[in-house]
């Protein structure tokens, strides 16, 4: 049998996407541990057709060529002419969409991992729900062959359970706290395993929120360690709901009164607390959850910077009336998570984190008058980006919109009269009030459960 460097030999240098497939694909499959018995190539979903699809054998006598149920894994092939070596080339936007369509299928829900390829780069993504974001960079093989294996083939066979978000703007006032808060209490009653962070010691109104006191110096302690590891400091709030037997509940990582801003020396802690501690620290409880979000602070300081590096990806509020909140999300796409992404690159290896579309809070219906100035400020603001940043933004200001169909909806909260009520109460919404839970049920199918 031909190994999987022999093939790549044997390759021509503008090998088309057939030879590609006929020489390549299924060598670097089993060279990723899967057998000829456990790929299938030509997968069928629905109408469409993967170009290999793969999923280990449970028992002799589920064989997954034979049965073709529950894949694994997808991967897309494109042949040598593709440029796949970066995400801004055309091809390779082509190609990781065409993957992505694939595996957010209603029929890909057992999928987790996707692979892009060329057999010149690779490129590896996982999917959580309705979640696909890429793991690695685009990876050239050349002369990076078996480390590259070894790295992939790592990843999927011992996935990460959980799915890190962090909820930032870097303008206050949009919802950050009531968002986390009620997503982890909309999860909770949906049986899912959830740990919100808080990590905005200045203000700690996610603790407030339930009437939950700061810690005193055991995240500082945590952080600062050789091996952060939270378990010890994670606190567990219950809610009993008095027509419901069931209690709901979620864990918390409560902020560290030490920890504000003014009364420590921010230079100091660059030195006691690597930038990569949240990240380390969340990593070690990673396969305890299903879900862990990050409150951050509204700047763009050190703690809001370890948040947004610690996660998968990121949910940006922004708010229809206030126009600084726009901008401030703009800036979070165009300039503070590339930042982010090119730190998690150079230090860990990974791709970083993503930015998801923008979601208005306390949102008005979609025909008031209001929203107009919005809409023209946001066209405004993408109009820049294209000019200043030379990308095309709004996507994430409109996630239906395509380039022969103009659609200004938005994904968007409605105002809610229970949420001020329910903070009064220092209960989540979403725990006290049917339709809160319902709007935000809303919310988390737009983003994230399949």
């Amino acid at each position: 049998m031909m190994n999987l460097e022999e093939a790549l030999r044997t390759l021509p240098v503008d090998a088309a996407e057939v030879v590609v497939e006929a020489n390549f694909s299924r060598v670097f499959l089993n060279a990723l541990g899967f057998s000829d018995l456990e790929m299938t190539p030509g997968f069928k979903i629905d109408k469409l057709i993967v170009d290999h699809a793969a999923r280990k054998n449970v028992t002799a006598e589920d064989i997954f060529l034979q049965t073709k149920t529950n894949p694994y894994l997808y991967m897309e092939v494109k042949g040598r002419t593709e440029n796949l070596s970066s995400e801004h080339c055309a091809p390779h936007k082509r190609a990781a969409w065409q993957l992505k369509r694939y595996m957010r299928h209603p029929q890909s829900k057992s999928v987790q991992w996707g692979v892009l390829t060329n057999s010149l780069h690779v490129q590896l993504y996982r999917k959580h729900g309705k979640i696909v974001h890429p793991v690695t960079t685009c990876l050239s093989l050349e002369g990076n062959l078996k480390q590259i294996v070894k790295e992939i083939k790592s990843k999927i066979e011992v996935p990460r359970k959980a799915l890190i978000i962090t909820i930032y703007n870097n303008k206050g006032g949009v919802g950050k706290t009531t968002t986390a808060l009620n997503i982890a209490a909309t999860l909770a009653t949906r049986k899912k395993r959830v740990l919100v962070v808080d990590f905005d010691p200045n203000q700690s109104d996610l603790g407030d929120s339930l009437n939950l006191a700061p810690l005193e110096g055991q995240v500082f302690k945590m952080l600062s360690s050789t091996d952060p590891d939270p378990r010890d400091i994670i606190t567990t709030y219950r809610f009993k709901h008095p027509r419901l037997k069931d209690t709901w509940q979620f864990d918390v990582l409560l902020a560290d009164s030490d920890l504000v801003m003014g009364d420590i020396d921010e230079t100091k802690f660059r030195q006691q607390v690597k930038f990569t501690a949240l990240r380390k620290a969340l990593e070690s409880v990673q396969n305890e959850y299903d879900y862990i979000l990050i409150d951050s602070p509204p700047n763009w300081r050190i703690f809001s910077q370890k948040a947004v590096y610690a996660a998968d990806v990121i949910l940006i509020p922004a708010r229809h009336d206030n126009l600084h909140s726009l901008q401030n999300a703009a800036a979070a796409i165009n300039k503070f998570i590339p930042e982010a992404q090119a730190y998690r690159q150079e230090k860990a290896g990974e791709y970083g984190p993503i930015a998801l579309p923008i979601f208005m809070n306390n949102a008005p219906l979609p025909r008031d008058p209001a929203l107009v100035l919005m809409h023209k400020a946001i066209d405004k603001i993408i109009q820049e980006t294209k000019a200043v940043h030379k990308r095309d933004i709004t996507y994430f200001f409109y996630p239906k919109w395509t380039p022969g169909k103009i659609n200004h909806e938005m994904i968007r909260i409605p105002q809610l009269a229970n949420i001020a009520k329910a903070d009064f109460m220092h209960i989540p919404a979403a725990f006290a009030f049917r339709p809160a839970n319902d709007c935000y049920y809303n919310l988390l199918t737009e983003y994230f459960l399949q």
